[in-house]
């Protein structure tokens, strides 16, 4: 009979563990959109089509953030961690 205690504490383990990836996922997303945004003012300025190349860059770093920081994307960032714990 397995013991209620150990499956309890792994249990908490795993918890904890997704809690830390998924800091780690949050910091690696917020320095993907520093990147992307810097990326991005760098190809703003010189002619049309190469500003649109900038602002497709701002547009993805924003997203990136907005993905690796708030509340309501907190079960896709789970998923997205499921995902790459498996392969």
């Amino acid at each position: 009979m397995k013991n209620p205690k150990l499956k309890k504490e792994k249990e908490r383990e795993w918890k904890m563990n997704i809690k830390d990836k998924d800091t780690t996922l949050r910091l690696i997303g917020w320095g993907l959109s520093l990147l992307c945004m810097i990326i991005g003012s760098y190809f703003l300025w010189p002619h049309i089509h190469v500003a649109l190349l900038g602002i497709v860059f701002f547009y993805i770093g924003i997203r990136v953030f907005n993905f690796s920081t708030f509340k309501e994307y907190k079960e896709d960032r789970v998923k997205l961690l499921l995902k790459l714990s498996k392969w």
